[in-house]
């Protein structure tokens, strides 16, 4: 029996997301929600652990394969400690009790101190906080374990469109106060767009942005706000555009520009679908025409399964 305890086969789009975005922006997270914490961390030097962690017990396999990491703290002696952060788009009354076997398995396997956060996307879990998970027998508590909780569905839209454009993405997961959600839309795009990140961080927070606050869910956005979401919007092709325009600047010949295109359609392609299996991998990675690959971002706007992608090579 193989007990996964975090992602697997079933993962949904958000723990995706959501886990590529913690690979890119682990120490905006932390710097935006657990400040404090941030401050005493040596965040430059951060580094992932991307091999699963596993420990087998007689009848199970148990396995974490969430955003795991290691980092030096910058007081005292330098520790290195684990922080370790669980995306949870679907079950939150198990949540807890998870949390606290999560940090006794990484505690044991990595013999080093763990901080153990949760990023929620289920609403009504309470904003930005410390929640505690306890245990009794007979009578007497023996566990009081404690971990840092970001809800994202719970926090005030308006609060995070400032000139953070990390934040200003995440903003499209929260609720607005007084915005129409098109005006939050807006606010974030222009807030990454101005943003002196990468080109291909902007275009990942893009995508954020544009999964979470699509078209169709502003219908009562006024023509003016609409019709300046137009004119800053990025379309699918324009972004892939984009990316290839910044790997073939950087490599100087066409190579470049095919290698950022297949990149972003790659991303894409594996956001829409999941993972993809190894043959449709290989042909299209055969593929050294820019128009065929263009023309393939076209059929990702309207496939509803990979079945409806025609490889023209």
């Amino acid at each position: 029996m193989t007990v996964d305890m975090s992602d697997g086969p079933g993962r949904t789009l958000h723990d995706r997301i959501f886990k590529e975005f913690l690979h890119r922006f682990l120490p905006d997270f932390l710097r935006l929600f657990f400040p404090d914490e941030a401050a005493r961390l040596d965040l430059a030097n951060l580094t992932f652990l991307d091999q699963e962690l596993i420990i087998n017990l007689p009848e199970q396999t148990l396995r974490i394969t969430d955003v795991v990491a290691e980092v030096a703290t910058l007081a005292g002696e330098g520790e290195v400690i684990i922080v370790h952060v669980e995306v949870e788009g679907r079950d939150r009354r198990s949540l807890p009790q998870r949390m606290f076997e999560y940090y006794s398995l990484l505690r044991i396997l990595r013999q080093k101190r763990v901080l153990p956060l949760a990023l929620v996307l289920l609403p009504q879990v309470g904003g930005v906080g410390w929640q505690v998970y306890q245990e009794t027998v007979l009578g007497r508590r023996l566990v009081e374990f404690y971990y840092g909780q970001v809800g994202l569905r719970d926090l005030h839209s308006e609060d995070y469109l400032g000139d953070n454009p990390v934040a200003a993405a995440l903003a499209a997961l929260m609720q607005p106060t007084h915005l129409h959600l098109a005006e939050v839309k807006l606010a974030g795009l222009q807030g990454v767009i101005k943003s002196d990140l990468t080109e291909g961080d902007k275009l990942f927070l893009i995508d954020v942005i544009e999964t979470y606050l699509p078209h169709e869910k502003l219908p009562d956005a006024g023509e003016q706000i609409m019709q300046a979401l137009l004119d800053t919007e990025l379309t699918w092709g324009e972004r892939h555009k984009l990316e290839g325009k910044l790997e073939g600047k950087l490599e100087g010949e066409l190579e470049g520009e095919i290698k950022g295109k297949m990149e972003i359609l790659l991303r894409q392609l594996q956001r829409k679908f999941g993972p993809l299996p190894g043959s449709f991998v290989q042909r299209l990675e055969a593929i050294d025409d820019t128009a065929v690959l263009d023309e393939l971002s076209d059929q990702i706007l309207t496939a509803v399964t990979l079945d409806d992608i025609t490889l023209l090579e």
